[in-house]
């Protein structure tokens, strides 16, 4: 394994996200351990959060220097939606940039076998954008045996990085966030001719809209839909003097469509990135996170944005 280049040409000073997809229990360790033992070498916090499988493979091949990494956890308990999972995550890469000057980590999405997991994919392009200056090296583990065709074009999609056999190497696939984004939201169709326009001026008129609106058997649901949308409506209403908002019903969704004739998102990724703690903005973060799934179509002709709450 001596030959092996874990990091490539990596100088710690920024992320560097590789998707390595591997097929036996050999391809998994020929390229893990030697990656582990170069993060010793270097003094660098070495992270992995795995499945049962491949934490008993690295157990039995780091023996005695298992006790040497910063993390060894069971990712089977860490899944809590894409946006609670990223602002742990966010968390987490924060305080480790306080203590440490880079680090490692070997991560495994095993929810992404799941179909409330395949959304990961998403933030997983996020990642690209929102922690390139973060100093560490995310090694994202991918069980080609477990994970579906689709997926694993995603895993393609959404890291800069591959691994060719002996080191890194550039992924061609690899699809630029908001590009990912906008392939991966709900296909975007026309509004039904049916559905209910509502020119609002105020967050407060088009709560008061949804209020009515909203159908007797998803009331269970209103408090989420009533906040989501004041946030979408927020934002509008500050990019517009007045903002149309519209609701129907998709499948076993309801959409909640808010948009204006403002200038256009400069940043079509926002619902999916943490908020900075900083500055406190969390409307687009806020929406998208108590709906069930979201889509946006923003240029310099105005932004609409979809939200979809399922029963």
């Amino acid at each position: 394994m001596t030959w092996l280049h874990p990091t490539g040409d990596w100088d710690g000073t920024g992320l560097a996200h590789e998707g390595f997809v591997f097929s036996s229990d050999a391809e998994l360790v020929e390229r893990v351990v030697p990656f582990v033992l170069e993060g010793f070498r270097r003094d660098e916090p070495v992270l992995v959060v795995a499945g049962e499988r491949v934490r008993s493979l690295l157990a039995g091949q780091l023996g005695t220097d298992l006790g040497r990494l910063a993390v060894f956890a069971a990712a089977e308990t860490w899944w809590r939606g894409g946006h609670g999972t990223l602002q742990a995550y966010d968390r987490d890469l924060r305080a480790l940039r306080a203590e440490a000057p880079s680090w490692r980590l070997a991560a495994e999405p095993v929810w992404l076998a799941r179909e409330d997991g395949r959304e990961w994919s998403r933030f997983e392009a996020v990642a690209n954008r929102c922690y390139d200056t973060m100093p560490y090296y995310s090694l994202c583990l991918h069980d080609a045996q477990r994970l579906p065709a689709d997926v694993l074009a995603a895993v393609a999609r959404t890291h800069p990085l591959t691994w060719d056999g002996a080191a890194p190497a550039p992924q061609p696939a690899y699809e630029d966030p908001a590009c990912f984004l906008h392939r991966a939201q709900p296909a975007w169709t026309p509004r039904p001719e049916a559905a209910p326009v509502l020119p609002v001026t105020s967050p407060g008129q088009g709560r008061r809209a949804l209020s009515v609106l909203l159908p007797a058997g998803r009331r269970a649901r209103l408090g989420d839909v009533v906040l989501a949308a004041h946030e979408l409506l927020v934002n509008a209403l500050g990019a517009a003097p007045f903002a149309e908002l519209s609701t129907w019903t998709d499948g076993d969704a309801f959409v909640v469509e808010v948009a204006d004739a403002g200038p256009g998102l400069a940043d079509a990724t926002l619902g999916y990135v943490p908020p900075d703690p900083a500055d406190g903005a969390r409307g687009m973060w806020l929406a998208w996170s108590l709906a069930d799934d979201a889509a946006v179509c923003t240029g310099p002709a105005g932004t609409t944005v979809r939200l979809f709450f399922r029963a």
